[in-house]
Order: C-alpha cells, then sequence, then structure tokens
C-alpha cells in the first residue's frame, strides 16, 4: 500500500496535517513511501514500525526534531503526531499494526532482548535521549531485512484466507531480527540504553522486591556511576524514585479496582 493510494478525503486530511488515519484491514500491513516531497504533521489510529531504507530527512515527533538517514529503525505511537520534512530522496517502508495484535506480542516477547528497548522505552523516553539512542541497521542487516518486507509486500498482494495469517507470521520474523540487530549494538549511546532498558524492565516487573542501586548496575554490568547517571540521563528519575514512582502508581491502581469491586 502507498500514501498514494489512500482515499480522497484522507489525501485531503494529510494535507491539512489534520489527517487521523485509520487504514487497517488486517492486524498489520505495509505502506511503501518513495521520495515523498513533504509528509505533514498527522497521526493514526495504529502503531507503526518505521524503516528507513534510502534518503534522509527531519522527521519531526510531537513539536521535536530528529534527522533521519538510511538504516533507521524506529516506532512510532499512533496518538503521536508526527511528520516529516527536508526530504531528500527518502525512502520508507511503514509496517502499521493494531494496538490489540501488539498486546499479543508483547506477552509473547516481552522478554526478548531488544523488544522492550525498540517498542516501549526508546519512543517513551525519546525526548530524554534525543533519539540518539536509536536503531541504525548497517548495510548487509538492512539487506536481510529488505528480503523479509519484499516477502510481506508480496504476500499483501495476495488475496486468499491465509494472506493475513502469513503476514503476520512475516512481521514476527522481522521483529526477531530487528531485536537481534538491537541486541548486537555496538554504538554507545544505543548499547547504553540497551542496558537501562533492562533495569526498567526489571524493576516494572519485581517493584515490589527490595531493589537496590547496587543490584541494578550489577544487573546491567554497568559500573555503579554510569548506571545512575544513564539511568536518571533517559528516564528523568534516579533509580530509586523510578522505583517509589512506580509502587505508588501500582498503589492507587489496586485502590481502584477495590472502589469498583466495592
Amino acid at each position: 500500500m502507498s500514501i498514494k493510494n489512500l482515499d480522497i478525503d484522507s489525501r485531503r486530511g494529510l494535507k491539512r496535517g489534520e489527517i487521523m488515519l485509520n487504514i487497517m484491514n488486517d492486524s498489520c500491513e505495509i505502506i511503501t513511501q518513495d521520495n515523498p516531497s513533504v509528509i505533514p504533521l498527522h497521526t493514526h489510529s495504529f502503531d507503526e514500525l518505521v524503516l528507513v531504507i534510502g534518503g534522509s530527512a527531519i522527521h519531526i515527533v510531537d513539536d521535536q526534531e530528529y534527522p533521519i538517514i538510511r538504516g533507521n529503525v524506529f516506532v512510532i505511537s499512533g496518538k503521536q503526531k508526527h511528520g516529516y520534512i527536508n526530504t531528500n530522496h527518502l525512502k520508507l517502508v511503514n509496517i502499521i499494526y493494531q494496538r490489540d495484535f501488539f498486546k499479543t506480542l508483547k506477552i509473547k516477547y516481552t522478554n526478548l532482548s531488544g523488544f522492550n528497548t525498540l517498542f516501549v522505552h526508546e519512543p517513551f523516553y525519546r525526548k530524554n535521549h534525543q533519539f540518539k539512542s536509536k536503531l541504525h541497521l548497517n548495510s548487509q542487516q538492512l539487506q536481510e531485512i529488505m528480503m523479509l518486507l519484499n516477502y510481506m509486500l508480496l504476500q499483501q498482494k495476495n488475496k486468499w484466507a491465509g494472506t493475513a495469517a502469513i503476514k503476520k507470521c512475516a512481521f514476527e520474523l522481522i521483529i526477531i531480527n530487528i531485536c537481534k540487530y538491537f541486541s548486537e549494538i555496538t554504538s554507545p549511546k544505543p548499547k547504553a540504553f540497551l542496558k537501562i532498558s533492562l533495569a526498567i524492565d526489571y524493576i516494572e516487573q519485581n517493584f515490589s522486591k527490595s531493589i537496590s542501586n547496587e543490584f541494578l548496575a550489577n544487573l546491567t554490568g554497568m559500573a555503579y556511576s554510569s548506571f545512575r547517571y544513564s539511568f536518571k540521563k533517559i528516564t528523568g528519575l534516579a533509580p530509586i524514585d523510578y522505583l517509589i514512582k512506580l509502587r505508588i502508581e501500582k498503589a492507587v491502581e489496586i485502590m481502584g479496582k477495590n472502589n469498583n469491586i466495592r
């Protein structure tokens, strides 16, 4: 599917920057965009995994501007207003997916190294780290992913009972490979983000337990001072403050459920 193939009302809305795109037929689909002059600010009713397969641009997300180039991979939440300017031979492949479908993926892959980093933590803390912890694929990795993307695109053109299932399987293969690339990353800032993401996951899964800064630093394999600095730089909170905030949020959530029961 291409932006050019959107219905007239959608294309008019996109030009005004007012569109709430809702163009999904299955749990996940692919949209390709080849050398658009500009993509105005918009939101949509789904989330998307964006792969920059050529060119460059400035990506605007919630009034923040980030340069993007070939090889960049990132996730956009549908409620985030975003668009692209200063495009230069930009080529994008967007895998769009329904949020209910993502919930099943999160349960399935939450322990896969790199999954929460890419799909949950990096988008949520993007303003704090200024998009400097994004994933960047090298040429070989991009070529490997393109084989899967082309297969998914080919299957999307088929109209038979198994098409939706094949697309979901292809998407999961893409996710697994991208998470593998993220877990193998060597660039300092994305690597540090991956380690902090591990600590965030541990805190969220074990918030009722006694957790120390020393334990979390050891868990991430980082020096104590580096861990504390990186954690606060990314989340805006010291590790223990993050834990306290999470415990309060969980307590409020439980109280709300108890009140509803009464």
